[in-house]
């Protein structure tokens, strides 16, 4: 877990050191999720994202989601996403749609999971043409947690975002570095405090963003 600790830290201060410009955001979240049956389940989750400070609200997102076991560690799914998002003129909405495929393995306390999410997201802001069509990302990413105790579950990821553009060579846009630790509760009922590193490749930014997020299992 160290030697895992330190190659993660050691990119994440790499990637800040390169960017030239850096601001920050608080994200919160509130889940839900039920097993329809034994491969099957339903999730949902709120989030709202804050920028300048935490005096703006940049954006709130509505996610559905279904998932399937096709065996025990592999899965898809699919979503549906509803955001609101802040622009000059002031909050357009967006639409997105994604397909999901996942592979999760536990040894001993260690928890690790791989997956890709292709999203397709219409914008309904249209600025000098731009939105007009929808925009395609395949994002990926890896994830590791360890088991501290019963109750509490520190993890890392890294995630990428890919575009996919006609005429476009497929390459990394945006990474994201993000360190989490879940403390599970009574009744099924989750906490999760966490903080992300995200960099902005193609546009030299990065941005700092702390995480608060309430989950529970119905």
């Amino acid at each position: 877990m160290k030697r895992i600790a330190f190659i993660f830290l050691s990119i994440f201060f790499a990637g800040f050191a390169s960017a030239q410009s850096h601001s920050f955001e608080l994200w919160t979240g509130l889940g839900a999720s039920v097993d329809v049956s034994k491969r099957f389940s339903l999730d949902f989750e709120a989030e709202t994202r804050f920028q300048q400070n935490s005096a703006l609200l940049k954006q709130g997102n509505a996610e559905l989601g279904a998932r399937y076991s096709i065996t025990k560690p592999v899965y898809v799914g699919m979503s549906y996403k509803f955001t609101e998002k802040y622009r000059k003129n002031g909050y357009f909405p967006m639409h997105t749609v994604a397909a999901v495929v996942g592979y999760k393995k536990k040894i001993d306390d260690f928890r690790f999971s791989i997956q890709t999410k292709l999203n397709v997201t219409k914008n309904m802001y249209v600025k000098n043409g731009e939105g007009l069509q929808p925009e395609i990302v395949d994002k990926n990413k890896v994830k590791v947690a360890y088991s501290l105790s019963k109750h509490i579950r520190p993890s890392l990821f890294v995630e990428t975002y890919h575009p996919i553009e006609a005429g476009s060579r497929y390459h990394i846009a945006t990474v994201k570095y993000g360190v989490n630790c879940g403390f599970e509760f009574k009744k099924k009922l989750g906490l999760d405090l966490g903080y992300i590193f995200r960099q902005e490749i193609d546009d030299c930014q990065t941005l700092s963003i702390l995480t608060i997020s309430l989950s529970k299992e119905l």
